[in-house]
């Protein structure tokens, strides 16, 4: 896929952001590109910049060129002179698919904690109410008495600058940050981070101002941490996605970073900020935070994270919806005599070698379940398990024999055991990616798997029976052991291919959870 990043260009305006590439010190703003973690082989990205005052003509231009998705990292807001809100509204009238930071990205108080200007209760803290980046805020920026207050608002009014000025009740707890991710219908929160000040930092200091967000961070003066710790990692994670979710963007806003503070003696979480562009695919070892979260917390790393963007996007554009449910029809008819076809295969006998050899008590969840065999032979071996099934086809559902060994027919939340056989070669790379992902992300034990080498032949023969909509794609290149699966009944080809298992070692993160 050929996609295109969309950065605010720094051409003849002066950002705080902005320095020259010669500089050394260059680290505010290293542009995005995901070249650095994906290979050409998966997608190509190319960048592309555009000024605020020659927006449309630069973004007509772009539109010209062969691109599959636009990947906006335009930041700006309606006061600021680099390109953004503006240019993005334009952008959306072209009709073409955009992947991240819609123009009505704007967080909404309702249903958010957030710190209030409660009459009377100090200290609190003044700043721009739509400023970015913790800009112009130092440890002045905290007072402790109504005076106070009113004379650092004069002070920032001296700037004339165009937002607006705001004074909050500073929360005296730990500043933390967390990413929400849409992915699929669900929105996800990542692990989140802490920030790590010096031990003698005093309470009235440990928070970012512009200074610590950069120039401290950068040095090692603070630190992070990964929040995993319950109650407190569940804590800011549900607070970064009902952020996400407050923001009225669910369906098409890709992520977003929320920046908040955990009152430890409460386990309340107040949101500070809402970041519709995490810093994510920058320069490798940056020390900016994202890119750690994804790097070494998000199964597959960078290359799987930007999959699950695009799956989830072409999810909601349904692309895919006419090949679904043309296989979903294929397997209604085959639904009858199903079990008897597979029964006999090889696969079955590797599904009936699994569960007999490896641990299956739990909650497990059976993806694309078939008609159920896998419950069958869980049950046949005596094991104690809460099976939920889901599948493509209704008319697989509908097999009142099997339905017995499964609690309900449906996936959600989270299970012990994760299966899914005879069903990965109907994704392509992306989905593959994303749904692999997911899978590692909500399985607290075990992840087990089949992968067909399917034959150019034999996807070939499937189209040729059940028509173009019917993909089949080959993920097996990177394996070299394999054993026969089945024998096709579209053409008789034998099909080869392998089971995995997975064991989640204890005490790892399951990131999302």
């Amino acid at each position: 896929m050929k996609i295109c990043l969309i950065n605010s260009s720094y051409e003849g305006v002066n950002s705080p952001f902005e320095q020259p590439s010669s500089d050394p010190n260059n680290k505010y703003d290293d542009f995005p590109d995901p070249n650095r973690y994906i290979s050409k082989d998966c997608h190509e990205f190319v960048t592309r910049y555009v000024t605020r005052c020659n927006a449309e003509a630069e973004i007509d231009e772009m539109r010209k060129e062969d691109l599959d998705m636009f990947m906006n990292y335009m930041w700006g807001i309606e006061t600021d002179e680099v390109a953004g809100v503006e240019a993005t509204r334009y952008l959306e009238t072209k009709g073409v698919p955009i992947l991240t930071n819609p123009s009505t990205f704007a967080a909404q108080k309702t249903g958010l904690r957030v710190p209030e200007n409660t009459p009377g209760k100090f200290p609190k803290i003044v700043k721009y109410s739509d400023g970015y980046g913790s800009l112009n805020l130092d440890e002045n920026s905290i007072r402790d008495t109504d005076k106070e207050v009113t004379d650092c608002v004069a002070l920032l009014r001296k700037e004339k600058t165009p937002f607006g000025i705001i004074a909050q009740d500073y929360i005296i707890v730990h500043e933390c940050s967390a990413i929400g991710v849409e992915m699929g219908k669900e929105v996800v929160g990542l692990t989140p981070l802490q920030y790590v000040f010096p031990k003698d930092t005093p309470d009235n200091e440990a928070f970012l101002t512009w200074y610590n967000n950069f120039e401290a961070v950068d040095k090692g003066v603070i630190k992070y941490r990964f929040v995993e710790e319950q109650p407190h990692m569940e804590h800011l994670q549900h607070a970064a996605t009902e952020a996400f979710k407050a923001l009225g963007v669910s369906g098409g806003a890709g992520w977003a970073r929320i920046d908040v503070r955990l009152e430890e003696s409460t386990g309340l979480v107040y949101v500070i900020e809402v970041n519709c562009i995490p810093v994510v695919f920058y320069p490798k070892g940056n020390t900016l935070g994202d890119d750690l979260v994804v790097g070494e917390k998000f199964p597959g790393g960078q290359a799987a994270f930007i999959d699950m963007l695009l799956a989830t996007k072409q999810m909601q554009l349904g692309w895919h919806r006419r090949q679904n449910e043309h296989v979903a029809e294929i397997y209604d008819r085959f639904a009858p005599s199903y079990h008897s076809v597979w029964t006999a295969t090889e696969l079955s006998k590797l599904k009936s070698y699994l569960a007999t050899n490896w641990d299956y008590s739990g909650t497990v969840l059976d993806v694309a379940w078939g008609t159920g065999g896998l419950g069958q032979l869980v049950h046949d071996q005596g094991i104690r398990a809460d099976l939920s099934g889901i599948d493509l086809s209704p008319g697989m559902l509908e097999n009142i024999e099997f339905k017995k060994y499964y609690k309900e027919l449906r996936g959600a939340g989270e299970f012990d055991h994760i299966a899914c056989f005879g069903a990965l070669h109907f994704p392509g790379p992306v989905y593959l990616n994303a749904v692999l992902a997911r899978m590692f992300m909500i399985a607290r034990k075990s992840v087990s798997i089949s992968v067909d080498d399917v034959s150019d032949e034999y996807v070939t023969a499937i189209k040729e029976k059940h028509g173009e909509l019917t993909f089949n794609a080959n993920h097996e290149a990177v394996y070299h052991e394999r054993s026969l699966i089945y024998t096709s009944p579209t053409n008789a080809e034998e099909v080869y291919g392998f089971v995995m298992r997975f064991e989640r070692v204890p005490g790892a993160c399951r990131d999302g959870h």
